[in-house]
């Protein structure tokens, strides 16, 4: 009796051990889900509030400056759009061409901006992402948008339509093709000087932090 008792009890232990426990499985499911939102919905979303506010605040400003201008402050506008355009994608790819063992070494010699070019090699997906394809992007955008008010004041004149659609054209297509022609001009010096385009940029970045004191 005492054997099939205890038998009786190693069975039901065992199948108790058997079952399932959903409690840790749930559990599984949330981590699971919360792990998907990090990695793959929570930098593109910041990405999408990001572009949208540097879109609305870059179209803004320009529609302030280009309301009732002339034609030269329109063409320097767009000039500029598209020399940000350009730096953009330079940072963004010299980021992830760029190495961190430099920097580290560096950092221990304590030269400025070394820090700040850690920090950017770090993180040089998100960098690549800002510079190249938010800055940029918005940039060749509104520097088309720049040239569709220069269109409206050389078109003024013009008594023929297909005169008007011709200068139309002309200013997207020579827009487009500067902001092409810059960034594949770049594309390599970026690749080759990655370091120093970083160190750089750190070094911008290291006036709007505040330098540890050296001690005496």
């Amino acid at each position: 009796m005492d054997t099939e008792n205890n038998n009786i009890e190693l069975s039901n232990s065992s199948e108790q051990q058997l079952e399932p426990k959903p409690k840790k499985k749930k559990i599984k499911k949330e981590k699971k889900q919360e792990s998907f939102f990090k990695v793959w919905l929570k930098w593109p979303l910041t990405v999408l509030l990001i572009s949208l506010i540097l879109s609305l605040v870059f179209s803004f400003s320009s529609e302030l400056l280009l309301k009732d201008t002339n034609l030269i402050i329109a063409i320097i506008i767009i000039i500029v759009f598209v020399i940000l355009s350009i730096i953009g994608d330079m940072i963004g790819v010299a980021v992830t061409a760029a190495k961190i063992q430099p920097y580290t070494a560096m950092a221990s010699r304590k030269v400025r901006g070394s820090m700040e070019a850690i920090s950017l090699v770090k993180h040089a997906d998100r960098v690549a992402s800002i510079f190249a394809d938010i800055l940029g992007d918005i940039c060749g955008i509104l520097s088309g948008a720049c040239g569709a008010s220069i269109t409206l004041v050389l078109i003024q004149n013009a008594s023929n339509n297909y005169l008007a659609v011709l200068i139309a054209s002309l200013v997207s297509s020579t827009i487009a093709a500067l902001i092409i022609f810059g960034k594949s001009l770049t594309k390599k010096y970026s690749i080759i000087h990655c370091q120093q385009i970083i160190l750089i940029f750190g070094k911008f970045l290291s006036i709007f932090h505040k330098q540890p004191k050296k001690n005496k």
